[in-house]
C-alpha cells in the first residue's frame, strides 16, 4: 500500500557563480537546530516542487531565485521525507534572513563546513557540486545517525 501522507520538500543550492560562493544557512530550530544546510522546506498542497523551494527560498533568505534546476532526488523513509534538491544560479534581491528560524550566509565554494553538516548532507553535497544528479535513500537509526545508504 503507498502511503498518501508522504512528506515533499524542497532543498536550495544557490550559486553565486561570479564570486564562487554558495548560499547556506544554520538552522535555528528544529531536528537540524545547529546544523549547516541550504535553505528549503516542506512543500504545501497542491504546490509544485519549483513553486516550493522558490518560496522557501525567498521565505528563509529574501532571495528570489529563477529557473531552478532539479540536481537530485533524497529519500529518509525512516522518517517518512522525500527531498527534491534543486540548484540555482540566477537570483534577486537582498539577503534577509528569517533569524527566528535560521542564519543565512554566502560560503566560498572551496570551504564548504563539510564537518557542521548532516552526515547525509555531507554525502550527497559533494556529488551533486560536481556535477551529478543524486538519487539515494538514507536510513537512519534511532541517534539520527545513518546507518544504510542505497542509490536508487
Amino acid at each position: 500500500m503507498q502511503n498518501t501522507n508522504k512528506r515533499e520538500a524542497s532543498l536550495s543550492i544557490i550559486e553565486d557563480v561570479k564570486n564562487h560562493k554558495f548560499l547556506m544557512i544554520r538552522n535555528h530550530r528544529g531536528i537540524n537546530k545547529g546544523c549547516v544546510n541550504f535553505p528549503g522546506g516542506k512543500k504545501e498542497p497542491d504546490e509544485t516542487m519549483e513553486a516550493c523551494v522558490i518560496r522557501e527560498t525567498f521565505e528563509e533568505t529574501g532571495l528570489t531565485i529563477t529557473n531552478p534546476v532539479k540536481v537530485g532526488y533524497i529519500e529518509f523513509p525512516t522518517m517518512n521525507f522525500y527531498v527534491h534538491v534543486f540548484k540555482s544560479t540566477d537570483f534577486s534581491g537582498t539577503l534577509k534572513e528569517n533569524s527566528a528560524e535560521v542564519e543565512a550566509f554566502w560560503q566560498d565554494a572551496n570551504n564548504i563546513p563539510y564537518h557542521e553538516m548532516r552526515e547525509a548532507d555531507a554525502d550527497f553535497l559533494p556529488d551533486i557540486l560536481a556535477g551529478q544528479y543524486v538519487r539515494r535513500r538514507y536510513f537512519y537509526d534511532e541517534n539520527f545517525h545513518v546507518r544504510e545508504v542505497v542509490d536508487l
